[in-house]
């Protein structure tokens, strides 16, 4: 079938959940869902795998549902990333990563999808209490990074600069390096502790102290 007959078969279906212009019916929804989502229909693929998570008009499949949705993150579709990173942010049915919840909520905010920058907002909090948490729980010695975060400081400074994000962490092609805003607003490098002199030590993210 053509993506235009994908596209009025998923009309048809979207109808049928919500009740607009046709009687609510989730299973009928579902039908018609699955047939646009095994055509390829993106949105409809999206969409089945929200019905199999919630189980509605469908035997409730966790996996099934993830597996669908994950699929249309790969496409870059930008509601499935908005629904993704939810699961991420609470934990639900996959393990609890606001890093990961916040890189796909900062997508979805970017393409625009309502709320999503509010949601953003609300899992950069989170991680900056976590941070905080963190830091105040492991000893001012060392500066340790991980894949994620900055996990310990070197000096009290450091720590400082860690909390108000003046110094933060990136990922980069080469792993995770430390950085900071020049003079002129652009993004730089820092190799080691611009305060004490230490260079960061890579550990593991959930490194137990």
């Amino acid at each position: 079938m053509s993506d235009k007959g994908s596209e009025s078969t998923y009309d048809i279906a979207i109808g049928y959940i919500t009740g607009v212009g046709r009687p609510q019916d989730y299973v009928q929804g579902a039908k018609y869902m699955k047939q646009a989502a095994d055509e390829g229909y993106m949105p409809a693929v999206r969409d089945m795998g929200i019905l199999y998570i919630n189980g509605n008009g469908v035997e409730k499949d966790e996996q099934k549902g993830l597996e669908m949705l994950q699929t249309a993150v790969r496409d870059m579709d930008p509601r499935a990333m908005y629904h993704l990173a939810v699961l991420y942010w609470h934990g639900a049915i996959v393990p609890k990563d606001l890093h990961e919840a916040l890189r796909l909520m900062g997508f979805a905010a970017g393409m625009h999808i309502q709320g999503a920058d509010v949601d953003a907002a609300e899992i950069e909090a989170e991680i900056d209490a976590e941070r905080k948490k963190k830091l105040d729980a492991r000893p001012i010695l060392k500066l340790e990074i991980s894949d994620v975060d900055i996990e310990a400081c070197c000096c009290k400074d450091m720590y400082d600069a860690a909390l108000s994000k003046e110094i933060y962490l990136v990922e980069s092609y080469k792993g995770p390096v430390l950085m900071k805003e020049d003079e002129n607003g652009d993004e730089v490098i820092v190799p080691k502790c611009p305060f004490c002199g230490a260079s960061p030590i890579q550990v593991p993210g959930d490194k137990v102290y």
